[in-house]
């Protein structure tokens, strides 16, 4: 009788085991742009404008799997948003020659898999994320006004791959902590670098978040 009260309870315990590898994550976060700088002497404007929209922040979530007490899998998402509206003035290398430029708020949304190593006996979980995905990336229109003393007649131009949405591939990297509230719940933190394969757009994310497992 023994026995069989003892399997009951190992059976009963068994889905609740299965399904406490799962578990869903939400997060706020602060972007730090890494971005390669603009270049001003290459027709104001290089091929990396992304560098003037200096820092930004982040809201996302993701769902993950932990298949052993060292490895997890997971997918994530995200919305940035680099609100600051750059703008500047620069003389250019001809005698009189000067360039303004304004640009317009721009955004990313990156989504992607990931694999988490973890060190199993860790007190705060502490773990490496490696990821890869696709980003839609909005650089903001920016405009160049360039103006020389002769003719006189200012000359307005977009920089290249402004104003328009692009989908880029990315990887990522990040070391974090996931302290233990409950059994349940968890908060995580997460610092790393995100880059395009292109490398127009990098960034440091710092992302606070709460994880809940089920």
């Amino acid at each position: 009788m023994k026995k069989i009260f003892l399997l009951v309870l190992l059976l009963a315990a068994l889905p609740t085991a299965i399904m406490a590898q799962w578990s869903t994550n939400v997060n706020f976060g602060w972007l730090g742009n890494a971005s390669p700088d603009w270049i001003e002497s290459d027709h104001i404007g290089g091929d990396k404008p992304f560098s003037l929209w200096e820092s930004g922040w982040q809201a996302g979530g993701g769902l993950e799997y932990r298949s052993k007490d060292w490895l997890a899998y997971g997918v994530s998402g995200s919305y940035q948003s680099f609100s600051a509206q750059p703008s500047g003035h620069s003389d250019g290398p001809a005698v009189n020659e000067s360039h303004t430029w304004t640009g317009e708020s721009s955004w990313q949304a990156p989504v992607g898999g990931y694999v988490r190593l973890i060190k199993p006996r860790a007190i705060m979980g502490t773990n490496l994320r490696l990821g890869l995905g696709v980003m839609a990336s909005h650089v903001g229109q920016l405009t160049v006004i360039s103006l020389w003393d002769f003719p006189g007649i200012p000359d307005t131009s977009i920089v290249a791959g402004t104003g328009e949405t692009a989908y880029r591939p990315f990887g990522q990297a990040s070391l974090g902590i996931k302290v233990p509230v409950t059994r349940r719940f968890g908060i995580t933190l997460d610092y790393g670098f995100l880059m395009t394969f292109d490398r127009m757009v990098m960034e440091t994310p710092l992302e606070l978040g709460l994880a809940v497992g089920w």
